[in-house]
């Protein structure tokens, strides 16, 4: 009996050793990717990059992201029930969605989707199609609708409690058709310079640590890039997760680097090699407003940013425009940069990695480091 009992005893000393030696589950994250059809948005790729493949292990698990193209088409026939989180990066496509039948399918499937328990994370364009639609013109200080901006809001999916506070004029219609280059608004950070090198500007944003894709971040606040997107005003219950400084972008009062001029288009001005011409500046408002909130839709986590933590950061740096008589929108763009210092271009990714994993419904101890 004595030897019976030695032996137990020795057995349930030696479990956690042997526990220790088993292999961690392995769960699988399946995570749907919106293509894109602008092979110059390099949004999509990099949230490619950042997630496929990414491998972790918490609470005594290993977590494998694998990512997979999904087109409109694909989500309108279906195929959104074979993952458990879609992304839609800092695209809108707002314009392959005119057909109201093949626009009422893609919005059903998605609700249904999320409403069910799958996860949405959107960045940009993504933050828009999530919510309410756009906050109206007059709300933003214009008088009508631009045709980008109607095309926006008709697509928005309602998923998210907030409205879009969002810009969105072509420069050339801006002084061809409203006769006001200013009407750009806060879209000219992308309109004015298309380069991934150049386009947008970087902000120290305020992050909520409280808030579990934030939590265990040592820091109150976040370099974040921001291309012209929106700020998210909720209308609803929501958590928010990070806040624009409150120092204004551009504008009598605003950021000394980063404030930009509206310019007029002029394609029959002299000399022949200069198109266009600089004028007032263009003041933002957006200030000290949501950049990213979460929410949840039905069973569903919603996560949305109207910035890009899926986008290379620097830090400093300041705007310098030229009017010269060689300006030109798609080369060197109308404002450029100068005195930066880049960060790695991973700087943010873990941002994008644990809010996946938080709208796939993961607990706060099983989402992947801060890195």
């Amino acid at each position: 009996m004595a030897k019976i009992l030695l032996f137990v005893v020795l057995a349930v000393m030696a479990m956690p050793n042997v526990i220790s030696l088993m292999p961690p589950a392995e769960k699988t994250i399946r995570v749907a990717i919106l293509d894109s059809f602008i092979p110059s948005f390099t949004s999509p790729p990099e949230m490619m990059e950042i997630i496929d493949n990414y491998t972790w292990e918490a609470d005594g698990a290993r977590y494998t992201f694998q990512a997979r193209w999904l087109s409109d088409g694909d989500i309108c026939r279906g195929k959104l029930k074979e993952y458990d989180v879609l992304v839609i990066p800092g695209i809108g496509k707002e314009f392959w969605r005119m057909n109201d039948k093949n626009l009422s399918t893609w919005k059903r499937e998605i609700r249904n989707f999320v409403a069910s328990g799958g996860g949405y994370f959107g960045t940009c364009g993504g933050a828009n199609l999530a919510g309410m639609g756009l906050l109206s013109p007059a709300e933003r200080g214009w008088k009508h609708w631009t045709m980008w901006e109607w095309f926006m809001n008709r697509a928005a999916l309602g998923i998210a409690p907030v409205k879009s506070y969002q810009d969105m004029a072509d420069p050339f219609a801006s002084t061809l058709l409203w006769k006001n280059p200013a009407r750009v608004g806060i879209s000219a950070y992308v309109w004015y310079n298309l380069s991934i090198d150049g386009t947008g500007i970087c902000q120290n944003c305020h992050v909520n640590t409280t808030h579990p894709v934030f939590e265990g971040y040592g820091r109150s606040s976040r370099i974040i890039r921001w291309v012209a997107g929106p700020a998210l005003i909720p209308y609803g219950n929501v958590s928010i997760m990070v806040t624009y400084p409150e120092e204004n972008i551009s504008g009598k009062n605003g950021n000394e680097s980063t404030t930009i001029h509206a310019w007029r288009f002029t394609p029959f001005s002299s000399p022949f090699t200069d198109f266009w011409s600089m004028g007032e500046i263009i003041e933002t408002r957006i200030a000290g407003k949501p950049a990213a909130i979460s929410c949840n839709f039905g069973e569903g986590r919603v996560v949305i940013f109207g910035n890009h933590p899926e986008h290379p950061v620097w830090r400093g740096g300041q705007i310098y425009e030229v009017d010269d008589s060689f300006n030109h929108l798609f080369f060197k763009g109308l404002f450029r940069w100068r005195n930066r210092e880049m960060l790695p271009p991973s700087y943010n990714w873990w941002i994008v990695r644990r809010s996946v994993a938080w709208v796939a419904g993961l607990d706060n101890n099983m989402l992947p480091p801060i890195e």
